[in-house]
C-alpha cells in the first residue's frame, strides 16, 4: 500500500499552497481597495477645490451657520465649502492653504481682494490598508494635493455679500478648518 503516502503528501501540498494564494489574494485585494480610495478621495478633492474656487472669485461669502444673518469671512467660506464638497471621510486630515498675490507683486495670506490672484490648495492625507503599500509612506498616508489658481472678479469690498453654495454643499458649525 505504497501509493497511500504520495496520496496524503499531495493533500497536505494541496493546503499549503492554498493558504499561501489566500493570503496573496487578500493583500492584491487591499491593495486595490488602496488604490480606488486615493483615485476616489483625488477626484473629490478636485472637484471641491475647482467648485469652491468658481464660488470664491465673485467675492461672495457663506453665511455664517453659528451666526444668522452675518456671513464667514471669503477664506472660511472656501475652506468650508471645500470640506463640504469633498465629502471625504475625516476632515481632520484635510487641510486648505489659501494665499493671493496683489496686482502689485505682494504675497499675502487669504483670498485677496478684487483682482488678486489666489491659489487655493488643499492636501489630503489617505490613510493606507495594504500593509506592503502602508510602509512604503510616512504613518502609512499618501498625501494627495488638488489647487487651483484663479484671479478674483472685480466686486464690491464694502458690503458682505452672502451667496449660495454650490449644489450638494452643506456649511455646518464647526466643520471649518
Amino acid at each position: 500500500m505504497v501509493p497511500a503516502q504520495p496520496e496524503r503528501a499531495a493533500r497536505g501540498s494541496v493546503l499549503v499552497e492554498a493558504a499561501i494564494a489566500s493570503v496573496l489574494l487578500v493583500v492584491l485585494i487591499a491593495a486595490l481597495v488602496d488604490f480606488g480610495r486615493i483615485g476616489y478621495s483625488r477626484s473629490r478633492l478636485k472637484y471641491a477645490v475647482s467648485q469652491a474656487a468658481r464660488f470664491a472669485t465673485t467675492g461672495a461669502r457663506l453665511e455664517d451657520p453659528a451666526h444668522p444673518g452675518q456671513a464667514l469671512s471669503r477664506g472660511d467660506s472656501i475652506v468650508a465649502l471645500i470640506h463640504s464638497l469633498s465629502g471625504l471621510s475625516d476632515p481632520n486630515r484635510l487641510s486648505v492653504t489659501i494665499t493671493a498675490t496683489t496686482p502689485d507683486g505682494r504675497t499675502v495670506a487669504g483670498a485677496g481682494g478684487p483682482g488678486d490672484v489666489v491659489t487655493v490648495r488643499a492636501r489630503y492625507r489617505v490613510p493606507l490598508v495594504a500593509p506592503f503599500l502602508a510602509a512604503l509612506f510616512p504613518d502609512g498616508e499618501l498625501e494627495i494635493t488638488a489647487a487651483t489658481t484663479f484671479r478674483n472678479e472685480e466686486f464690491q469690498t464694502s458690503a458682505a455679500t452672502v451667496g449660495r453654495a454650490p449644489a450638494g454643499a452643506t456649511v455646518e458649525s464647526g466643520r471649518l478648518g
